[in-house]
């Protein structure tokens, strides 16, 4: 049974993408801490909608209990991210799905498996679920996602694209 727990932005972009059923696709249980559910409320608009409705029937949203290691991480990452962070720690999550570096690089650190919006369309391609990750980075891109030229590059080749 597989376990993700899943940040604000991830969460946001495959909202707008309309992808967030790849989340659910790919792993058994989806989390997300009570600090991400707040980041997301704080923006009511058509990402919001979608995440509300994943929220009463497939995404879960978990109050976070070890408040001191939040507070530890909160001098290098936001309170989205921390938690995201400790809850997969706490529940033994078999990926935490992050996009900001930093926050990817402390959940390795803990001995977390993290994997951002990239890899999640990554995986999606390569499962043949979407034709074209490119047409999804551009899509992405509009919304304001951003990565790295050499990170878009080494998803592209990855991808056969």
């Amino acid at each position: 049974m597989t376990l993700w727990v899943v940040d604000t932005s991830p969460l946001l972009f495959l909202a707008k993408l309309e992808r967030l059923d790849l989340l659910r696709q790919g792993a058994d249980n989806v989390y997300i801490p009570q600090a991400v559910w707040a980041e997301v409320c704080a923006k009511p608009d058509v990402a919001y909608t979608q995440i509300e409705h994943a929220t009463s029937v497939w995404l879960k949203v978990v109050a976070v209990t070890n408040t001191e290691a939040v507070e530890l991480l909160l001098a290098d990452l936001d309170v989205g991210e921390a938690e995201a962070i400790v809850l997969a720690k706490t529940l033994k999550a078999n990926y935490v799905v992050l996009d900001d570096l930093d926050a990817r690089r402390f959940a390795r650190r803990a001995g977390l498996k993290p994997v951002g919006t990239l890899g999640i369309l990554l995986a999606a391609r390569l499962r043949g679920e979407i034709p074209s990750i490119q047409l999804e980075i551009d899509r992405l891109q509009a919304f304001g996602f951003r990565a790295t030229e050499e990170l878009i590059k080494a998803v592209l080749q990855e991808a056969g694209e």
